[in-house]
């Protein structure tokens, strides 16, 4: 029986190294468990950075597509503005040729017969250049005209030129065959007009900020109030009756009786006695004329759009009587009441009214950002006497001085 203890001894030493080879079996699985959660995290985080790589990728390519095509715009408009530059020099060109051979044939418009005025008053002379396009918007004649005027002295530098414009008798209105016609531009009927002045251009920022800072009359005027700031472009976001009160101030200031014009006033001296659309002619091109100009009137052509109001006078042009900035930049007040056509409008030019309750008034010439139809001399439009929009602004007739 001595053999049993020894047996026991074995027994209890196999049994010690089981339990060593299960615990490390037990670490070991462990160790595994983790090692395989650690890869599993490994791959994860892998799929993630190929996932954010595929997506800087993608955007990538994407902002490389949208370079490229803002790259192709910019040359397209790089293109557009050289063919537009190259473009208006020659019709610089062309004006200026034009010019040379009427000026070498003594083509001058003979002078226009003043108005008896008082003796305070200066009566001045200035020479321009009115220019005439065919359908496509080319120039086919320029002359140089003439035209007397007197100035009002402001204040600070600031003048305001006051064109004489000739009395006459014109037909009001659109032809039925205009093109961009509408019905409240009809029947078309004669006018017979006394001589009057008007102002050259619209009135500019300069002289309303010095009008708007004279006492008050009947109502308050921002003497800042326009959207573009420039010295010598349009005063707008004016209202009508902003207007009135302008005209007022600055009769008082001058002492020479100031208003807004009546309608058929101004459409005889924007026509200057033409009977085309505009009065350059049967077309516009905004290379003389500060209107939208990426679109066409008839068979004109397409040209520069601002965006803006430009300075008055900036392009160098005027009709027939001297006149300058009638087809776009902004719309100008007139004193008349709207009315929905010419039927029983009157015939001697005078401001047509209706009763009070009407608050509606006429506009005309269209805007910077009008198409070339809107901006025809027969094209008539209309807003809230009280309402300042964001290209409306006016001129000034003066009778007696």
């Amino acid at each position: 029986m001595g053999w049993i203890p020894e047996i026991v001894q074995k027994e209890n030493t196999r049994l010690a190294w089981a339990k060593k080879i299960w615990t490390a079996l037990q670490l070991a699985q462990e160790r595994l468990k983790q090692a395989q959660i650690q890869l599993e995290q490994a791959n994860q985080r892998a799929s993630q950075i190929t996932l954010q790589f595929e997506q800087s990728y993608q955007e990538r390519s994407d902002l490389t597509e949208i370079l490229q095509k803002q790259e192709a715009k910019l040359t397209l408009l790089q293109e557009q503005l050289q063919q537009s530059t190259q473009e208006m020099a020659q019709l610089r060109t062309e004006l200026e040729g034009i010019k040379q051979e009427r000026k070498q044939k003594h083509t001058i418009v003979p002078d226009f017969q003043l108005q008896k005025v008082s003796s305070s008053v200066k009566i001045q002379e200035f020479s321009f250049e009115v220019v005439t396009l065919n359908n496509r918007g080319q120039p086919i004649n320029c002359s140089i005209n003439k035209a007397q005027y007197f100035q009002e002295h402001l204040g600070d530098s600031v003048f305001l030129n006051m064109v004489y414009i000739p009395g006459g008798t014109f037909l009001m209105g659109s032809p039925e065959d205009e093109l961009g016609r509408e019905s409240n531009e009809a029947p078309q009927h004669p006018v017979a007009l006394q001589p009057f002045y008007f102002s050259r251009f619209p009135i500019t920022q300069a002289q309303w900020r010095i009008i708007a800072q004279l006492p008050q009359i009947n109502r308050y005027l921002n003497p800042d109030p326009s959207n573009f700031k420039h010295p010598d472009t349009p005063v707008e976001k004016v209202c009508w009756y902003d207007a009135i009160e302008f005209c007022a101030r600055l009769t008082q200031l001058t002492g020479h009786s100031y208003r807004l014009p009546s309608e058929a006033e101004w459409e005889f001296a924007c026509r200057a006695g033409t009977t085309t659309p505009f009065h350059f002619g049967e077309t516009i091109t905004s290379n003389l004329a500060n209107y939208d100009g990426s679109y066409i009137y008839g068979s004109g052509t397409e040209g520069p759009y601002r965006q803006q109001t430009t300075p008055v006078g900036c392009f160098q042009i005027a009709n027939a009587f001297g006149l300058s900035d009638l087809h776009g930049n902004v719309w100008e007040w007139c004193a008349d009441s709207w009315h929905e056509n010419y039927q029983n409008a009157p015939s001697d030019g005078s401001i047509w009214q209706l009763d009070k309750s009407n608050n509606c008034r006429v506009l005309r010439g269209g805007a910077w950002y009008c198409l070339p139809t809107l901006c025809r001399s027969a094209q008539r439009h209309w807003d809230q006497a009280d309402h300042a929009g964001s290209g409306t602004g006016f001129r000034v007739v003066c009778f007696a001085i």
